[in-house]
């Protein structure tokens, strides 16, 4: 379910300028580094989610983040992000289902990012079971004191994200985006939520 890149790590030792597809573009992923320079400590454990490329953990790597790590379901994204990262070595990327990932694979992070995956989990066959999975893994992996998951989507919008999420996590920051109108409805090229964490209410409680 998690949309790998197009490129190989194969391709890239042919051509080291050939590092794949940016999912939403630079400047949304530009975005994402933005958020997370200004609101994150440099020291603290961010995943991304369906990483393919790695690309969006090399501009954190050059902004001076330390404790970044990448999953991605296909192995041929995760060839190819340790390939094009080879010389930021302390970012680690793991071939693993996010749908799928039971125990010790459930790692908790302070920051979950994605910026695709739900959208692509949303277009599958089984996307009514999936899209719940993918909520539930993602608060798992969460650090439920002062964690965030920053979420990007050209699929869905800021409320129905907000609806979908609300029974695990509150909206903490909207990031703004470009807005455009059409047969006077107004919209964004991509919504941009960050969210937090809440703690699960134990049945009885």
């Amino acid at each position: 379910a998690v949309v790998s890149t197009q490129s190989t790590g194969e391709n890239f030792k042919d051509n080291d300028q050939d590092v794949g597809e940016i999912w939403f573009g630079e400047r949304t992923e530009q975005k994402l580094v933005n958020w997370l320079v200004e609101n994150v400590e440099k020291d603290k454990p961010i995943v991304d989610i369906g990483t393919g490329n790695g690309h969006l953990l090399t501009l954190l790597a050059e902004e001076g983040f330390i404790n970044l790590t990448g999953i991605d379901y296909a192995a041929s994204s995760v060839s190819l992000a340790r390939a094009v990262n080879s010389e930021f070595p302390h970012i680690q990327f793991l071939c693993q289902n996010v749908l799928e990932a039971t125990g010790e694979a459930v790692q908790r992070h302070h920051v979950c990012v994605d910026k695709g995956t739900y959208d692509a989990i949303s277009l599958s066959s089984s996307s009514a079971t999936d899209r719940i999975a993918y909520k539930n893994q993602i608060h798992s992996r969460v650090n439920p004191e002062g964690g965030y998951f920053l979420l990007a989507s050209v699929n869905w919008t800021v409320e129905e994200l907000t609806n979908f999420y609300s029974d695990l996590f509150t909206v903490h920051q909207v990031l703004p985006c470009k807005q455009f109108t059409f047969g006077g409805v107004t919209g964004r090229d991509v919504s941009i939520v960050a969210f937090k964490p809440t703690v699960r209410q134990l049945a009885g409680s």
